[in-house]
């Protein structure tokens, strides 16, 4: 990133910065940082405290624009955006998990879930944005955006802390602490239940002792679809949409700075996936069918660039 601001302070450097009249029509390029997160309701806790939350990362943007003056002092721009967005993805607090393996029915722990996920997904973004000179150097502008998914991937740890449980007929379970690297390609991945490598899941006995768990296991890694029965379409969907409005200062050698802020208005998650973490139906009646949630994720994040024009 610094070669590319460097790049662009250097080609700057004797180009005259022009009044544009109506009817000009120039083309540059910008480069910048995406300071991204989700915008997402957060499950809640038998207590109504968040489990959810998400947190900025720091990606990148590249993007030719196209300026077309319709007075001396407003116009249009359009931009091609590849824009890298995302988020770290954390939750944390009470949730289950279903082991087998270990008698003839599944068997159900509540316990303690922690996850932290950085997501990052590429975009392709046609922001249409109308823009105001307040000076000879300072512009506003602002409008919708379209964007289309070009690649997602996801990279984080998930870890989970079963309480102790009595089943019954002597069965005194305190499991130990299971942890989960995840690796999601939500584009790529296929539908299965198969891991590349499983560990056994142990359980202290009444002695004190860990010993293994019956058959039980967990994978090391999952991909993106590992805990769903089907795959019906990606996790994220393809299209996004929303505003996009900021603010720049133009030098006159042609160099400008901005900032913006680009606010997504679509689900940009498919509902097929979402499904509550913390509990299934009714665990006391060993109905595990998990329960179906449909938050509305959205996309927020603010550009920070440098360009030019000519």
């Amino acid at each position: 990133m610094k070669r590319i601001f460097l790049f662009f302070s250097i080609l700057s450097i004797g180009i005259n910065a022009q009044a544009q009249n109506a009817g000009d029509f120039s083309v540059g390029i910008k480069a910048g940082l995406n300071f991204a997160t989700f915008m997402s309701p957060s499950e809640r806790s038998a207590t109504d405290t968040r489990l959810e939350s998400n947190s900025i990362i720091t990606r990148f943007l590249i993007a030719p624009t196209f300026r077309y003056a319709l007075t001396d002092r407003t116009g249009l721009i359009l931009e091609i955006q590849y824009s890298q967005k995302g988020g770290n993805y954390r939750y944390s607090g009470e949730s289950f998990w279903i082991v087998e393996g270990v008698t003839a029915d599944p068997l159900y722990f509540a316990g303690s879930r922690s996850v932290s996920l950085n997501v990052n997904n590429g975009y392709l973004d046609f922001p249409l944005m109308f823009y105001g000179n307040a000076t000879s150097n300072i512009s506003f502008f602002g409008g919708p955006y379209i964007g289309f998914l070009l690649n997602s991937t996801g990279a984080g740890q998930l870890t989970f802390d079963a309480a102790p449980r009595s089943f019954g007929n002597n069965l005194e379970v305190d499991l130990q602490p299971i942890s989960i690297e995840l690796a999601h390609n939500y584009a790529k991945d296929p539908q299965d239940d198969f891991a590349l490598a499983y560990q056994p899941i142990f359980n202290r006995n009444s002695v004190g002792a860990i010993e293994r768990f019956g058959d039980a296991q967990a994978p090391v890694k999952t991909d993106a679809y590992h805990d769903f029965a089907a795959k019906d379409g990606n996790y994220y969907n393809t299209l996004d949409y929303g505003l996009m409005g900021g603010v720049e200062y133009r030098f006159d050698t042609g160099l400008g700075i901005g900032l913006k802020a680009s606010y997504g208005m679509a689900d940009i998650t498919n509902n097929i996936y979402d499904f509550s973490k913390r509990t299934t139906i009714d665990p006391d009646n060993n109905d595990f069918t998990k329960i179906a949630r449909a938050d509305r994720d959205r996309n927020l994040a603010f550009q920070l660039y440098i360009g030019f024009e000519l």
